[in-house]
């Protein structure tokens, strides 16, 4: 048994880590063997993220002082918490990744930017591109104006380039 101080300190972590997470992604580990949650959680740390054990009980106070509307008591299964403190879309990518090579794990719900999402929008957030993906293709967007400007211009120089040739080729004839 926990004595109330240790209790009492583990919500704080909780709370802390909950404080910190750019996403928090609630999940069923059900079935899965210590080797297989050890490389999930290799993996995880690569992204910036970790995922935590922690009784319903000790996440619903956690949430509840944080104002945060999830109850944990509602989820099914031993509940683990992916929690992601750089980006919110690789901890999604990875906890999809792994949820379709364990049939037993189930991602459940999550919290992205405080709002409490469904299973299925984690999963779509999964599947959106990275963040240097979304940053290059906006940098595509911004410069493809200017490059088409410079384009037209260069075809005009271009074109009064090939009349001039065919101007003094003519007159050479």
């Amino acid at each position: 048994m926990l004595r109330r101080s240790e209790k009492a300190e583990i919500i704080e972590g909780l709370q802390d880590r909950f404080g910190r997470q750019k996403v928090s992604i609630f999940t069923d580990f059900r079935g899965i063997n210590v080797g297989r949650i050890s490389a999930f959680r290799r993996e995880l740390k690569k992204s910036g993220a970790e995922f935590r054990v922690a009784k319903k009980t000790f996440l619903k106070r956690a949430l509840d002082a944080l104002g945060i509307g999830l109850d944990p008591e509602e989820l099914d299964g031993e509940i683990g918490v992916v929690f992601g403190y750089e980006d919110q879309i690789a901890p999604a990518k990875t906890a999809a990744k792994f949820a379709k090579e364990n049939d037993t794990f189930k991602v459940l719900r999550g919290i992205l930017d405080g709002k409490v999402i469904e299973g299925k929008a984690v999963l779509a957030l999964a599947k959106l591109p990275s963040r240097e993906q979304l940053l290059g293709q906006v940098a595509s967007v911004l410069q493809a104006p200017i490059r088409n400007l410079a384009v037209v211009l260069q075809a005009n120089i271009r074109n009064l380039a090939v009349v001039l040739g065919e101007v003094i080729s003519n007159k050479k004839q």
